[in-house]
């Protein structure tokens, strides 16, 4: 991590409270710069710790980046399917009930959906999206793999 966006703190608690594999070790689809396993499980794990100190500007990070964003929406969609034998209704429809415990943001359910038609987002898709739009989506999908690395199949239905 860079020094305008180091905390003063470590969240290495959060990687022993972490069920699935971090993303640094999951076979992510792309290929990533060396600077960006870390700062997936970076963020993946301020996540797990509620910091609000380091998650707005590690997702910034994320966002700025297509390939990192695809990565963590990739992992995310693969965990959820793994879990869930699929991508669920919930996460692609944008249907959800007003006191649903989650909501993905409308560009994670346009990238979910593709994994869950083909197996994979395409390489270009987070390229089109705005940096906004792409920390909409790194942020559902940290705080899905999050949700589901503490509740397993009960995060969506709460």
């Amino acid at each position: 991590m860079d020094k305008t966006s180091r905390a003063d703190h470590r969240h290495d608690a959060a990687v022993q409270r972490l069920r699935s594999v971090p993303p640094y070790r999951a076979h992510l689809i792309c290929e990533l710069p060396a600077r960006f396993p870390e700062l997936l499980d970076q963020l993946t794990f301020a996540t797990l710790d509620d910091c609000r100190q380091c998650r707005p500007a590690l997702l910034d990070r994320v966002a700025g980046d297509a390939r990192a964003t695809l990565a963590l929406v990739s992992w995310a969609c693969f965990l959820t399917s793994e879990t869930y034998c699929g991508i669920p209704s919930e996460l692609v429809a944008g249907n959800e009930p007003p006191d649903a415990p989650f909501r993905a943001s409308a560009t994670f359910r346009t990238l979910a959906r593709q994994y869950g038609a083909h197996g994979r987002i395409e390489d270009t898709a987070c390229t089109r999206c705005a940096t906004a739009q792409r920390r909409e989506a790194a942020d559902t999908a940290v705080r899905l793999v999050v949700g589901l690395s503490r509740w397993s199949a009960d995060f969506l239905y709460q």
